[in-house]
């Protein structure tokens, strides 16, 4: 018995031996292969370098294009004096040494950044807007940065600290280039505008509102792995109240239709929310007042929106933004005024300034709130300047309360800009809503709304090319209220051809006119959209009252397109 314990002993301390062996073996080879094959890290001034392998295929040179964001890791395989050869992704190629680092704070060491357009600097990182801007092409010092704030999907560093005028401030890194030749590169030489307002502002207006203040250079779209972006959305709106009312009517739709998304609107034009937020009282002394209609805590709407993600809908919040007389009313200094600083009543309502960075970080905190309740995606609407102020600026009667002498156009994309970048962390997509004449007149008609300016920054531009929206003759069509599907498809064209022009890969879903239209009518205003070849597609009618949406959603059909 003392002898099999000894033998089996030795058999232990025999496996211990050999286990260690090859651990230290295998220890020791991966050691040799880092020492052989190093990691480096890709750095540029700018966020992504584009490397083409060349390969032979059926006996002809082609390429492989890889886009290599800063920050990505490669495998050095062998290292010359000014090149090396590298392997990413089962790919090997060479590449120059300047563009190879040995750490990711390596990678985003600067010693300027300079902005692509005007900006508001950062009071603190992740905090609120200064009022202290910087231009664009203007040089700022960095006090710090760090390889933790570089976003190795986009080659986009998050953040940095920079100085003016020996104060410290926080700048996102979406609005910036590491050289001055970068951020004062144009990328608006195909952008179509018309100069239509010139002969009431004056000669190159247009061209100053609609391309000088404007960054066409486009953000870096992402698909966030728990929440992909999608081009198949068919959706239609309601209010809060409605539906938490008729809660199984919305989840029937899906079962009985094609719809498989609601829009639900979750602060309206008179500045109320429908459910109880904490946002207001950091900006109103009445806050109260705002959630006097809430039906739903946090909590409850969260739970609800979840409820409905389960059954395979995509939830898109829709937020009123610059029509808010509640805001406009508790704070002047962010409002339209006369020049004796008394609230403007404009088509019967109190409007917030658009140019008001007060009013941008009010609607991206509430943003921000929803976008943590099971939100996919935020939607803003009445992103722009009221209409028909035009005699009112000749006259120069109205203070639109333009600190940093911006265009419409230019202020505008900068709240998106803002907005997209402060919900990034939320992992939503940001959509933005446009009337449907700015489009087909390709300029901002006055209220700030240029197609490409908006395209270029959000996830989702939507357009509200109603049918009854539209003169008799308008793009070519003699009664466009008779004509759903050449109307749809006209206008989609128009969009189309507006969205080729910028590098820009923002998703087309635009609204139809649900209200005054049969269920045929409904279909064949998707179908004019299918004939672009876009899909998607969102009805408005109203508050989405379930006795109109029974008269019209035989026309609730599938939109995808059918691949040749």
């Amino acid at each position: 018995m003392k002898y099999k314990n000894v033998k089996w002993l030795r058999f232990i301390q025999i496996a211990i031996l050999v286990s260690c062996i090859l651990i230290l073996g295998l220890f020791s080879c991966l050691k040799l292969s880092e020492f052989l094959h190093p990691t480096k890290y890709i750095v540029s001034s700018e966020n992504i370098i584009v490397v083409k392998i060349p390969y032979k295929k059926d006996g002809e040179i082609v390429e492989d294009v890889l886009k290599l964001p800063r920050g990505t890791e490669v495998e050095v395989r062998e290292t010359e004096q000014t090149k090396s050869t590298v392997r990413y992704e089962n790919k090997i190629f060479t590449i120059d040494n300047h563009y190879l680092a040995d750490s990711l704070d390596e990678c985003v060491q600067t010693e300027y950044v300079y902005p692509r357009r005007l900006v508001n600097l950062y009071s603190e990182k992740n905090g609120k807007l200064s009022s202290v801007i910087a231009n664009k092409g203007e040089e700022l010092k960095v006090v710090s940065v760090s390889g933790k704030d570089l976003n190795s999907q986009t080659g986009v560093v998050n953040w940095y600290k920079v100085e003016k005028e020996d104060k410290t401030y926080w700048i996102n890194g979406n609005y910036v280039e590491t050289t001055e030749k970068l951020a004062n590169k144009t990328y608006s030489g195909s952008v179509v505008y018309s100069t239509y307002w010139d002969q009431y502002y004056g000669k190159n207006y247009s061209k100053n509102a609609y391309i000088t203040q404007v960054d066409y250079k486009p953000f870096a779209q992402v698909s966030y792995p728990d929440n992909p972006i999608r081009t198949d959305i068919n959706c239609v709106h309601t209010n809060l109240d409605t539906l938490v009312a008729h809660k199984e009517y919305f989840m029937d739709l899906k079962k009985k239709t094609s719809i498989n998304s609601l829009c639900i609107e979750l602060k309206g034009d008179e500045g109320y929310l429908w459910y109880k937020s904490d946002v207001p009282e950091k900006y109103m002394n009445a806050s109260n007042v705002v959630c006097d209609y809430a039906i739903l805590s946090q909590k409850e709407l969260s739970k609800l929106f979840k409820e409905f993600q389960d059954e395979g809908f995509y939830i898109i919040a829709r937020l009123v933004t610059f029509k808010d007389p509640l805001f406009a009313q508790y704070d002047k200094n962010a409002a339209l005024t006369d020049k004796q600083g008394n609230l403007l009543l404009h088509n019967n309502s109190y409007w917030p300034s658009a140019y008001s960075r007060e009013a941008w970080m009010y609607n991206v905190d509430i943003a921000k709130e929803v976008a943590a309740c099971n939100v996919n995606e935020i939607q803003f609407d009445y992103v722009r300047f009221p209409d028909g102020t035009l005699q009112n600026s000749l006259d120069n009667t109205i203070d639109f309360k333009n600190k940093y002498n911006e265009s419409k156009v230019s202020a505008l994309q900068g709240f998106l800009m803002y907005a997209k970048i402060s919900l990034m962390d939320y992992q939503v997509y940001v959509a933005a809503d446009i009337f449907g004449w700015p489009v087909v007149a390709e300029d901002d008609q006055d209220i700030g709304q240029f197609l490409p300016a908006m395209a270029s920054v959000v996830d989702v531009i939507s357009p509200m090319p109603y049918l009854d929206h539209f003169s008799k003759g308008s793009m070519g069509i003699e009664d466009p209220t008779e004509k759903p599907r050449e109307t749809l498809k006209q206008f989609s064209s128009v969009v189309k051809r507006q969205l080729d022009k910028i590098e820009s890969s923002c998703i087309y879903r635009t609204w139809i006119q649900g209200y005054s239209c049969s269920s045929e009518d409904i279909k064949n205003e998707i179908y004019g959209i299918n004939d672009l070849n876009y899909e998607g597609y969102m009805i408005w009618y109203g508050n989405g009252n379930p006795n109109d949406l029974d008269k019209i959603k035989d026309g609730f059909i599938d939109s995808k397109i059918e691949e040749e």
